[in-house]
């Protein structure tokens, strides 16, 4: 078998994702998604990322070319060790790159953080294909994103461009995960949704308690189709994190003037309750100054973009 494989890994807080593409094709020859449980420990985890693409590896019989890897946290600006993860306590500068380059040596192994890798999947295979200059928002346990020029993510001076989720959109607002206060992802990310309906549904009677067993189950997914069910309640929730969102896009359009912003991140399943809604507050952001808004649109591959992203990713590593 010829070595025309590329090997895509997806650590993210909730899910490890692990993707077999063989040369340009679109779909997957082989994928697995596993559960990360972080409350388990730094160590199962990485034993799981190495035993699955050992197990990958050995499956299309040394036939990979490239392996990408996009990693749910910071980076160092060499984009060899994963440095840490807001939503996974504990974890701190694993050695990704080398740890997966010890598993088949004499291949390329290229690393960067979820959503710049998501934002180079959404470029090369999405919606801001054949743009010259794009914004990617990934909105799911946390919010991040990338600012990409000619398909090549702006990385900045430590490696930590594009972290969107850690604007302030409310100035003193609640507490997020990165230790300050009134980031948009203590707003607007799927984690934060769930939250806030946690919070504010406690002692109600709500669509979205009939959807669970317990207070605890109330998640961005139980509040969108509690919205969709007509729970006035869930509507409020999603029309504040659509103002939010909105904020938060009006000033990354405005530093950033792009040609097209894409939306990508398990939240945006329920796009037809955010966008709108996200979008009047751009216009009215943007068109009191004259400014034109670029087009805002979800992801249509926002479920696999950031393992689509560390196959591009593979492909860079051999093409470099």
């Amino acid at each position: 078998m010829g070595k025309d494989y590329f090997l895509g890994i997806d650590i993210g807080n909730t899910k490890l994702a692990f993707g077999l593409v063989r040369d340009d094709e679109m779909a997957f020859s082989e994928k697995r998604v596993i559960p990360t449980e972080p409350q388990l420990g730094v160590r199962q985890a990485i034993d799981k990322i190495l035993s699955n693409s050992r197990d990958l590896l050995v499956s299309v019989q040394d036939g990979v070319k490239g392996i990408g890897i996009a990693f749910g946290g910071f980076v160092d600006a060499t984009r060899s060790i994963a440095l840490a993860s807001p939503n996974f306590p504990g974890w701190s500068h694993v050695p990704l790159v080398s740890l997966i380059g010890d598993l088949a040596p004499g291949i390329p192994v290229c690393m960067d953080n979820d959503a710049n890798v998501a934002g180079v999947g959404e470029v090369t295979y999405g919606k801001a294909r054949g743009y010259k200059h794009a914004v990617y928002l990934t909105i799911s346990t946390g919010i991040g994103g990338a600012v990409l020029f000619d398909g090549q993510p702006l990385a900045g001076t430590q490696g930590l461009a594009a972290e969107f989720g850690h604007t302030i959109v409310q100035p003193r607002g609640p507490r997020c995960t990165c230790g300050s206060r009134g980031c948009l992802e203590a707003l607007a990310s799927g984690t934060s949704i769930g939250r806030i309906a946690r919070e504010r549904s406690q002692g109600q009677e709500t669509i979205m308690h009939a959807l669970v067993n317990k207070q605890e189950e109330i998640t961005a997914r139980i509040v969108a189709e509690a919205a969709r069910r007509g729970d006035s309640l869930a509507q409020t929730i999603l029309d504040e994190v659509a103002f939010h969102l909105g904020v938060g896009l009006a000033n990354i359009i405005s530093a950033f003037d792009p040609d097209i912003v894409v939306l990508g991140g398990g939240v945006m399943n329920s796009a037809d309750l955010l966008l709108p809604g996200a979008i009047q507050v751009v216009e009215e952001h943007l068109t009191v100054r004259g400014a034109v808004p670029p087009p805002i649109e979800a992801s249509s591959i926002h479920d696999d973009i950031a393992l689509w992203g560390a196959i591009a990713l593979a492909h860079a590593a051999v093409e470099r």
